[in-house]
């Protein structure tokens, strides 16, 4: 049966891969790459060359070079050059550098274009670059596409198309012009990625492993995870936190490519808690948008969000929110109060759920996550639940505007300032579990409590380098969750080789079956009794308790017994033999052992079955086999007749009915002997048959003598010859 299920999961799988594959696609970027003469630098500005005009009115155009490492001469203008936020220039020539110009002097000189080689022009003024190369072309008018304008040249050869003997200038001032770009900007590349361990059960956690993971421009990379079952994304946003500053967007590699709009945050390519973050700076342009997909509004549907949050300020500050902005409330979103504690928001319309959690420590990490089901909704911190409340209802997902990371869905207020990492939104109710792993493994391992058997499950890993630049995501193949049999369980009563059972009707007990798939389980109790000279019941099936009592059991005999749990798919197997005996004990005791008659006078009667009476004697066998019981008193309670006198008599009767064999028991009154004699025959010993009472009837002698009269009885017991 698992091959046919298996393949087909397979091909669905395959499919969705072919269909999501397309939706985060890595390039290669060409980068912001510009120069301007100024009198000095700024602080994100490199010197290329100062400059010093030759010509009266004309400065800083037309003038001769210097390079940056000399300091003579007064050159008060200076060539300075920039590029984007994720690469740093340097004036080295080192390495992959490019000459940009050529002069013929380290100061005061004519320069040449860097892609000549005149011999009379040795010195390189020289760009170079992380992540990525600069090149440069010199055309007449215009740059190509692709390419930044920062110079422009002018010679008096008109021989060499003003590449020589030249003078500089800023970009449009002369027809030359210095056209460079940075280009090469490598996306990182992984080359496989796989499920361990294949073909599971739902006792184990899966793991999403990595190939062999390269970057061309040596920039560092972070791996980042998605899952799929039967080959949907158990998410449906996925933001690693990347950054696309061509596009100005941050990819959802969940596969539903709710990929967020970037307005003013800035990607901070190596300040997230995994790889890059966006910090957002609390002023009005600073989020990002993730639109109104069908896909993050979740109705009453049960959700999960979560995010790393790191809290700069005590503020009030949205992190992610996506609510009606005008109106009645309704929507969801994670938010900050005043002095910097998490809140998580449900509304409905008419009421807000809202579970808040404990206070942010400032300028540090913090996970939060935010669940809404069908028992409420809560707020995990840093793993731990840390909150919760009633749930919210289902909220109009028609009127729901744009999710917003960092300022409230209207963008009217609230807006954050700190930085944010690794947002996620499932369409299900995470449990706690789950969130721990999240917590600690970021996604990397899928915790079994979410697999059910019969899953196909498999990965994705998006390869992320340290200028925000994503790679090709690779998927791995399927693993299959295979049904689980239930453990086998542990004996608990009675123990192996346990000699004081007492009980003829043993309640066996054990363990529950450790059976993860949530299968119903039904439990054989095998009992048998050795050397097989008294029967038992030995085999007690589909019992879905975790007890049984069987009875009733002999007496001084070994029972051995079992159990073994099953399920749908299979059985565990017996457990350990375990043997046990039940040790054949008598004992008797009086429950009610006083009978006080009070006072009374000559010739009086009185009895403990009659009307006014005092209580009886009452005996119980507390032994495991029936009983004999016979009586006699020590003296007679009289001074004036002794023992056997029809002054003091007794008889027996039932205290629970049928607890004694009344024909070969004393149940009409006699007299009290002083010598033994039966009185109860077969006591029984089970809790509902077990105790009897012993009537007495009293007549005082009419020549009795006032005063106390007292007297005892002794009970002898000896097992019954049918115990």
């Amino acid at each position: 049966m698992g091959g046919p299920v298996r393949a087909r999961d397979i091909i669905l799988v395959y499919a969705f891969l072919l269909a999501i594959a397309l939706s985060v696609v890595p390039f290669t970027e060409a980068a912001t790459f510009a120069c301007e003469i100024r009198a000095s630098c700024l602080g994100n500005q490199t010197l290329l060359v100062r400059l010093n005009s030759s010509e009266s009115g004309q400065a800083p155009n037309n003038s001769h070079a210097q390079l940056v490492n000399y300091s003579g001469g007064a050159y008060p203008y200076s060539v300075c050059c920039w590029t984007d936020s994720f690469r740093t220039l340097t004036n080295s020539c080192g390495g992959n550098a490019i000459g940009i110009v050529r002069l013929a002097s380290d100061t005061n000189t004519h320069v040449e274009a860097g892609n000549m080689s005149t011999a009379a022009y040795p010195y390189r003024a020289c760009m170079n670059v992380t992540s990525g190369n600069i090149s440069c072309d010199y055309p007449r008018t215009s740059c190509a596409a692709g390419y930044s304008n920062i110079l422009s040249l002018a010679s008096s050869e008109p021989g060499d198309m003003n590449l020589t003997n030249a003078h500089l200038a800023s970009p449009t001032f002369y027809n030359r012009q210095v056209c460079c770009q940075i280009g090469g900007r490598s996306a990182p590349t992984i080359v496989s990625a796989n499920v361990t361990p294949i073909n599971t059960t739902k006792r184990i956690g899966l793991t999403c492993n990595n190939g062999t993971v390269a970057d061309a421009d040596g920039d560092s990379v972070t791996l980042h995870y998605n899952w799929y079952r039967n080959g949907t994304s158990i998410t449906v946003l996925n933001l690693p936190m990347d950054y696309d500053d061509v596009n100005i967007i941050t990819h959802d590699i969940s596969g539903y490519a709710n990929h967020g709009t970037v307005t003013g945050a800035t990607f901070l390519p190596t300040g997230g808690q995994v790889g890059g973050a966006f910090s957002f700076n609390s002023v009005a342009n600073d989020y990002i948008t993730v639109g109104n997909d069908t896909e993050l509004a979740m109705g009453s549907a049960p959700f999960s969000v979560g995010l790393w949050v790191y809290f700069s300020a005590p503020q009030a500050a949205s992190l992610v929110d996506k609510k009606n902005g005008t109106g009645v409330t309704r929507g969801y979103g994670m938010f900050l109060v005043g002095g910097g504690t998490p809140r998580f928001i449900v509304a409905d319309g008419v009421s807000t759920a809202t579970a808040s959690g404990v206070a942010l420590s400032n300028d540090d990490w913090t996970y939060v996550v935010g669940v809404r089901n069908s028992s409420g909704i809560y707020l995990y911190q840093d793993g731990v639940l840390a909150g919760s409340s009633a749930s919210g209802g289902a909220f109009d997902v028609t009127n729901i505007i744009t999710l917003r990371l960092g300022a409230n869905s209207s963008l009217s207020d609230n807006f954050f300032a700190g930085r944010m990492d690794e947002v996620i939104i499932f369409n299900r109710s995470l449990t706690p579990n789950e969130i721990l792993t999240m917590y600690n493994a970021n996604n990397r391992h899928l915790n079994q409590s979410e697999m059910q058997k019969y899953d196909l499950w498999n990965c994705s890993i998006t390869p992320v380098d340290s200028t925000g630049l994503n790679g090709s995501t690779a998927y791995s193949t399927g693993s299959y969750v295979n049904a689980s049999i239930p453990y086998i369980v542990n004996l608990t009563y009675p123990l192996h080789n346990n000699q004081s059972v007492f009980e003829r009707f043993v309640n066996f007990t054990w363990t529950a079956a450790d059976e993860p798939d949530g299968d119903q389980v039904n439990y054989t109790l095998n009992v048998v009794v050795t050397p097989g000279t008294c029967s038992a019941q030995s085999t007690l099936t589909n019992l879905q308790t975790t007890n049984r009592t069987v009875g009733e059991l002999c007496i001084d005999q070994m029972y051995n017994w079992t159990v073994n749990a099953c399920d749908i798919d299979g059985c565990a197997g017996n457990t350990t033999l375990f043997n046990f005996t039940i040790a054949s004990v008598i004992g008797i005791r009086l429950a009610g052992n006083v009978t006080a008659y009070g006072i009374l006078t000559l010739s009086q009667n009185n009895a403990t079955d009659g009307p006014g009476g005092p209580n009886p004697l009452i005996l119980e066998n507390d032994g495991n086999v029936r009983v004999n019981v016979s009586l006699n008193a020590s003296q007679s309670p009289f001074t004036s007749v002794g023992l056997g006198n029809a002054a003091f008599q007794y008889r027996i009767a039932d205290n629970e009915t049928g607890s004694f064999n009344s024909s070969g028991s004393q149940i009409t009154y006699t007299p009290v002997p002083s010598g033994i004699v039966a009185a109860i025959k077969q006591l029984n010993y089970s809790d509902a048959l077990d105790s009897v009472l012993i009537h007495t009837n009293i007549t005082v002698p009419s020549a009795e003598t006032p005063g106390d009269k007292t007297t005892n009885l002794t009970l002898r017991a000896v097992v019954s010859p049918n115990p």
